[in-house]
């Protein structure tokens, strides 16, 4: 898929995944979505087509969020292969789709 909904939060993601869109949780120190409640989706949801990003704009915003998030899902006891696909590697892969996006991991 080419296409990422961006702000997807629990109510949203089952519907935005079972349409074959890519889901993005932009996460957010109180409101929104929170490292720990991005962490929730990731249990609930699997990790396929989801990626988790941070916030940086005139509100609230951490963008040490993903780190955040990367440490609470290493604290519930999750597997370094799975914290990297959604921090990591689901972000390259579609990005990668675009022939202007050059990094490599």
């Amino acid at each position: 898929g080419r296409i990422l909904i961006d702000h997807v939060e629990e109510h949203t993601v089952g519907e935005v995944l079972d349409r074959g869109f890519w889901a993005g949780m932009t996460l957010y120190p109180d409101t929104k979505m929170t490292p720990q409640r991005a962490t929730d989706v990731i249990e609930m949801y699997g990790s396929e087509r989801i990626w988790m990003n941070s916030a940086g704009d005139w509100g609230c915003s951490d963008p040490l969020a993903v780190p955040k998030a990367r440490i609470e899902m290493s604290r519930r006891g999750h597997a370094m292969s799975l914290i990297d696909k959604v921090t990591l590697e689901n972000p390259f892969t579609f990005l990668s789709q675009s022939p202007n996006f050059k990094v490599q991991l």
